[in-house]
């Protein structure tokens, strides 16, 4: 009854515990992958901002350059050139626009003419005040393609801001689709990855937004919520759930071709109200979780019907052979000798089925001889009779060997009494331990070797059921002290873990900062950049004019010689213009004598205009205002009265005219005179101009040659800055993949920390099912103290290893390697029987020892014999045959 009581309350342990563990698994696994999504949700939304502020950087740092501000259409030309292919691959074009009429006046990454044409949303916010401190940035919107990359438009998102002129502005174009290829997820049946807009439209994916074919295309369409999914991110801001139905008509359709029967979504809301939704089967996601599960209740429902198996097998088939051989055992103590002993067993059991039989076999030979031995006497005492008168000598032998007789018949009798009493003893103490007292022990001192061959085995099978009832015992003490330790070395982990995901959470804030800083300094060389870059082109510009001065002062050498001798025509010259100064005050002064007839005849005019509005005034006045020739003729009259004072004054400006110029004349005549005799001294000073410019000509060609010097340093300078600029914007890569990747270490902590806390937890749980399992082999009485004699020199320690937080299965192995521990013993009995009897020790005040009990003592021996079996019988043979010699 206890070996079932023990079996029950170990399978129900195991099962209890193996249906616990596959429950904090499945859940683990599941809140594991629900975090998974979670997280690649917020890596692509911080990738999604570091890419749009990388691109505000850019812009910011190409509206710092000087030639923006300098309004020259080919320098900026040559800047945008310059400044686009050091862009990242994404960059759709770079234009100078006029904020004014939103004409593109330079530009590269297209021939566009007005930002009209590129469909650009912002259009009036470019006459509206711009700034020229902040980069300002647009809704996403579709581009006509200009460059052959999709079909008709292409989904782009732009940057812009104002330049100090305060009619241009800088506008700089990125391709959002461009992106997908940079996804961390990528687009199959399994897994679909899109980025909303705060109204719901898709602006990104991981599918290229259908722009492959132009047929499937998904840029700006309302992504179809039916399961609730966008309700739940406006109220978080991070998270993850399940969805236990299909995904809306837009997941369904190509190109994402997304239609499972249900599905995980993890979520991320970013700094400018995108939402990035990434979207994996139910199958691929928690997939591992069920399996788990199945595989879990699977491997505790085959342990636990081990244990019934086993317990059923080995309990029913022990106590019953043991109840049988009770029953035999009572029967040959009866009387019932012809009782058969036999058994198919073995075991333990089936040695001590052949002990009894063999005992019940020397017993019925022994009460045969015992009746041969009384017979052979009652003949000898007839035959004594007949020859009584024969001699006092054959009288006197045969009774002896009636007296021998009579001997071994009581030596017989008590050897059966002797059996009964043991075969009584034994049925007490084989009941005794098949009802769960293991310290209960045979006494093999008897004087049948049969009968102490029968207790050894059955001793020897008590110490193996012990042993083990002590091993499982101790396993369960094992396994408690290696849960304690378990809990305690998992309470110190988890508190490392904990420092640890605080470091790394600091780690990642460093991180950012560092990108923000990489993004700053990535923006001011790039300014630092265009600066030298200038500086080249001044340089540049410097060195081409001085080279045009050293050619200039080698010209004005030759012209400087030339010029002697022009000098000699220009005195020539001005005697000629003297003369023709002096024609024209005369022609002046006949100028000014017309001047004054029209003044005359401008008065007159004037006064004749005079007359005839008066006359107009009259001829109304006597019509009372009717006439209209009288009005007509009155306008008239005004117009001639306002040309004759328009000539006037036109005749006086004339006249001041003609007296500036005569006073210029004469003052020219002056200047003239002066001028002759000045260049006689300009021939002498054009000479010694001469040269002069011989030696500056020398000094200009030294002073270009050091220009070009520094032309050339400023171009290797600015080769080298550039390069400074590709290596700034590969470091600042490296510094968002390193806070992403930090980000993603910091859950990776979470999660291990997690794990750690449903280590301890389960290690609890263990502990208390250790505790039930000792309580229940309690129910056992067992000798602690011999069993550890016994098991000094074979006793294996149980090596309690610390579990992992998937090695719950290893354990349910464990324990059904224990249960199974007392049938293994059974199988090895007779090893650790003929190992163990020589050590045991005495029990309950019965003595056990491994001596033979002593035979029957021959009639004519007054000593003790210690003879084995086969001796005492060989002695009573003899015995037998001296008896039948003196008869």
């Amino acid at each position: 009854m206890k070996f079932g009581v023990v079996f029950l309350v170990l399978g129900l342990s195991i099962g209890g515990l193996g249906f616990a563990a596959t429950t904090l698994l499945t859940d683990n696994v599941e809140a594991s992958a629900l975090e998974e999504r979670q997280n690649a949700a917020y890596q692509e939304g911080t990738a999604m901002e570091s890419w749009l502020e990388q691109n505000r950087n850019v812009v910011q740092a190409a509206s710092d350059a000087p030639v923006v501000d300098t309004n020259d259409p080919e320098a900026i030309q040559s800047y945008l050139e310059e400044t686009y292919y050091d862009m990242p691959e994404s960059r759709m074009n770079g234009l100078y626009v006029n904020t004014t009429t939103g004409e593109v006046v330079t530009g590269v990454g297209g021939d566009a003419d007005s930002v009209e044409t590129l469909a650009f949303p912002d259009a009036d916010e470019l006459d509206s005040g711009l700034s020229t401190d902040t980069v300002a940035q647009t809704d996403p919107y579709s581009m006509p393609d200009q460059l052959g990359r999709s079909a008709d438009t292409y989904p782009v998102i732009s940057y812009y801001i104002g330049v100090n002129d305060g009619e241009h502005a800088l506008v700089f174009t990125f391709g959002l689709a461009d992106r997908s290829t940079g996804m961390i997820t990528t687009a199959d049946s399994d897994t679909v990855m899109t980025i909303l807009d705060e109204q719901g439209r898709i602006v990104n994916d991981d599918a290229y937004m259908g722009n492959d074919d132009g047929e499937n295309a998904t840029f700006l369409t309302t992504y179809e919520d039916q399961s609730g999914v966008l309700e739940t991110v406006q109220s978080e801001n991070r998270g993850s759930l399940l969805v236990n139905e299909p995904p809306g008509e837009t997941l369904r359709s190509a190109p994402y071709n997304f239609n499972p029967d249900g599905y995980v979504v993890g979520y991320y809301t970013t700094a400018s109200d995108w939402t990035v939704l990434v979207h994996t089967t139910e199958a691929e996601a928690l997939g591992f979780a069920h399996s788990a599960t199945q595989f879990g209740l699977l491997i505790t429902f085959v342990g636990v019907a081990l244990i019934g198996v086993f317990g059923v097998v080995l309990g029913r088939t022990t106590a019953r052979s043991l109840s049988d051989l009770s029953d035999r055992a009572a029967a040959i103590r009866d009387g019932e000798f012809d009782t058969t002993v036999e058994s198919d067993r073995i075991d333990e059991i089936g040695t001590l089925y052949e002990s009894i039989d063999d005992m019940r076999l020397s017993l019925v030979d022994q009460i045969e001889e015992s009746d041969q031995a009384r017979a052979e006497a009652e003949q000898a005492r007839e035959d004594s009779e007949q020859a009584r008168a024969q001699a006092d000598t054959a009288r006197k032998e045969a009774e002896e060997a009636k007296e021998r007789a009579e001997r071994a018949r009581r030596d017989a009798q008590a050897m059966t009494d002797h059996l009964e009493r043991t075969a009584t003893e034994y049925c007490d103490v084989m009941r005794a331990c098949a009802g769960g007292d293991l310290t209960r022990r045979l006494d093999p001192d008897t004087e049948s070797d049969p009968m102490a061959e029968i207790a050894t085995t059955f001793n020897e099978m008590l110490d193996d059921i012990e042993r083990t009832v002590a091993t499982v015992s101790a396993f369960a003490t094992d396994v408690s002290d290696a849960s304690d330790d378990v809990q305690a070395r998992a309470a110190e982990l988890e508190a490392t873990s904990e420092t640890v995901s605080d470091s790394v959470q600091q780690i990642t804030g460093y991180a950012d900062r560092q990108n923000e800083r990489m993004e700053t300094i990535s923006g001011e060389v790039q300014g630092i950049s265009a600066n030298i870059e200038e500086i080249a082109a001044t340089a540049d510009s410097l060195a081409e004019t001085s080279q045009h001065a050293a050619e200039r002062a080698n010209d004005g050498r030759e012209a400087a010689a030339d010029v002697v001798d022009e000098m000699e025509d220009i005195e020539q010259r001005t005697e000629s213009t003297l003369r023709a100064i002096r024609e024209l005050d005369d022609s002046m002064a006949e100028i000014d004598e017309i001047i004054d007839v029209i003044t005359d005849i401008a008065d007159q005019t004037n006064i004749l205009a005079l007359n005839a509005s008066i006359e107009a005034a009259h001829a109304n006045n006597g019509d009372g205002g009717r006439n209209a020739n009288g009005n007509g003729f009155a306008v008239v009259a005004n117009e001639v009265k306002q040309l004759a004072e328009e000539t006037k004054d036109s005749a006086a400006e004339i006249n001041q005219l003609i007296d500036t110029v005569q006073s210029q004349t004469t003052d020219t005549v002056a200047e003239m005179e002066a001028m002759r005799e000045h260049v006689a001294d300009g021939t002498e000073t054009v000479e010694q101009s001469a040269a002069a410019f011989s030696e500056i000509e020398a000094e200009v060609t030294e002073a270009d040659h050091g220009v070009q010097e520094i032309s050339d340093a400023t171009d290797g300078i600015a080769n080298s800055t550039q390069e400074l600029v590709t290596m700034v914007d590969d470091v600042t890569e490296i510094s968002t993949e390193t806070a992403s990747e930090a980000s993603a270490v910091a859950g990776a902590v979470e999660e291990q920390t997690t794990a750690i806390t449903t280590v301890s937890q389960n290690a609890d749980a263990l502990s208390e099912q250790s505790v039930s399992l000792q309580e229940s082999v309690a129910a056992f009485t067992t000798d602690r103290e011999a069993i550890r004699a016994a098991n000094a020199d074979d006793h294996e320690t149980i090596e309690a290893t610390e579990p992992t937080e998937l090695q719950y299965l290893d354990d349910e192995r464990e324990a059904d390697d224990a249960s199974s521990a007392p049938k293994a013993d059974s199988e090895t009995g007779d090893e650790s029987g003929e190992t163990d009897a020589p050590s045991a020790t005495p029990r309950d005040g019965v003595e056990t020892a491994g001596e033979t009990p002593p035979a029957i003592a021959d009639p004519d021996d007054t000593s003790d014999d210690s003879a084995d079996e086969d001796g005492a019988a060989d002695d009573d043979e003899e015995t037998a045959d001296e008896t039948g010699t003196d008869r």
